[in-house]
């Protein structure tokens, strides 16, 4: 035993890196939830989304990404220069979703003009998505991944499943066992209680950790159940005390 360094789990807990995959309809709240996250530095395929970040962290920064090569060298370049990117806690990928579209185009860049996707450029494209996935999963920060949601009706039951919208019906499931937790996210409109008018029309958003079957998610202890409002600080402080 003594070739091998031993760490205690509970003593190590304050130095745990969080991984989050937070996935909803568009709309939802998804951005304007990432940059709540600690010191982040938001890596954005997703030009909308800037303005919700600047008013959900006005002090966040972000590089814009405009392509699968241009995302991989951002993320050797956090690898190899650690000291360059230290006053940030945190790096958000918005959205995941775009990332797998970025690679498709990779792809299809260096076939022939006008040939389409094969068989075999699925499988490539599957592998090109886990391995960005796992570099990702690695950094040794905080990582918050955001993606839209999709969702499919079984004919014979009539029962709607949600899961993170990737191509690929099994690629939701391959890139959720990268992360620490998997939050479904969605707004509600408070009625009116009370008599109050002021209630009336406002917009609450819940993150799902536990849940129905139907609807893919994943908790990490001790965050459970439907968390209202949501701040991932504040979620990240909870499982790293």
């Amino acid at each position: 035993m003594g070739k091998f360094t031993i760490l205690n789990a509970g003593k190590q807990r304050k130095n745990t890196t969080v991984k989050a995959l937070i996935y909803g309809d568009s709309g939802a709240g998804k951005s304007f939830l990432a940059a709540t996250a600690p010191k982040p530095l938001i890596l954005l395929t997703e030009m909308n989304g800037q303005v919700s970040i600047s008013h959900s962290n006005p002090g966040a920064d972000i590089i814009h990404i405009t392509s699968a090569n241009m995302l991989a060298q951002v993320l050797r370049d956090i690898e190899e220069n650690p000291k360059e990117y230290e006053s940030y806690q945190t790096i958000v990928i918005d959205s995941l979703t775009e990332t797998q579209r970025l690679i498709k185009d990779r792809i299809l860049s260096r076939k022939p003009s006008g040939a389409g996707f094969q068989i075999q450029d699925w499988g490539k494209m599957a592998e090109d998505m886990r391995a960005m996935v796992r570099r990702i999963r690695s950094l040794p920060k905080h990582v918050v991944c955001i993606c839209l949601m999709e969702a499919e009706t079984e004919e014979s039951s009539g029962i709607r499943h949600i899961r993170p919208a990737f191509d690929g019906k099994k690629t939701g499931a391959e890139i959720a066992q990268y992360f620490n937790f998997v939050g479904f996210l969605y707004p509600q409109e408070v009625e009116n209680t009370e008599g109050d008018p002021k209630s009336s029309g406002k917009i609450i958003r819940h993150l799902m950790l536990e849940g129905p079957a139907r609807v893919m998610s994943k908790t990490c202890s001790p965050l459970t159940g439907v968390i209202t409002s949501p701040n991932i600080s504040d979620l990240i402080k909870q499982i790293t005390k």
